[in-house]
């Protein structure tokens, strides 16, 4: 067991709400719908602006939209469709967590995205 690691759920929050952006971006991680899932053979992927995503968790919970913004700092997702009024009455965009989302279709445009682990080849030996 590594002793390094804490249980301690303040320390966990702290880790969250100040840590470096390097690992707030792995917050950011969203499930795929069922289809998606089998066509790119991933379970969760990066959330990104453009993709069309429902919301499974929460008061906006069924609603379904694009996503306008993503936050790395606040580690939040913004989509254009779901909104609130303010205390002014002014319209504003509800800030989402993504992995209270599932992604119901993606932005294909960026290929390093969907790129491959490697998996190690096996060499022709002996012990083969």
């Amino acid at each position: 067991m590594n002793k390094k690691i804490t249980k301690n759920p303040g320390k966990q929050r702290l880790k969250i709400y100040k840590g470096p952006l390097h690992t707030k971006r792995k917050l950011l991680a969203c499930p795929l719908d069922k289809p998606l899932q089998k066509k790119y053979d991933l379970k969760s992927i990066l959330i990104r602006k453009g993709d069309t995503v429902k919301v499974m968790v929460g008061d906006e919970k069924g609603k379904s939209g694009k996503v306008e913004i993503v936050d790395h700092a606040k580690a939040k997702v913004f989509v254009k469709d779901i909104k609130y009024k303010n205390s002014r009455g002014q319209e504003k965009m509800y800030p989402l967590v993504a992995s209270n989302l599932l992604i119901t279709d993606l932005v294909v445009d960026d290929l390093k995205r969907f790129k491959k682990k490697k998996t190690p080849e096996k060499k022709g030996g002996i012990n083969d």
